[in-house]
């Protein structure tokens, strides 16, 4: 959980607070919480439909 902490934070940083969405890591719910950072965990179909448009994506460029 800490390495996720600081990764979290660091982003934090750069990018400022925003809602953290994760694939269902078990730290990072607890890592987000620490931080009060919002904090989705995306479902089977959800990651299934954003790797498709990744590989489509990759595969155009």
């Amino acid at each position: 959980m800490l390495i996720a902490e600081r990764f979290i934070d660091d982003l934090v940083r750069i990018h400022g607070k925003h809602p953290i969405s994760t694939d269902g890591g078990t730290w990072y719910p607890q890592a987000c919480r620490f931080m009060k950072l919002d904090h989705h965990v995306h479902s089977s179909l959800e990651k299934s439909l954003i790797e498709r448009t990744m590989q489509y994506i990759k595969d155009r460029t």
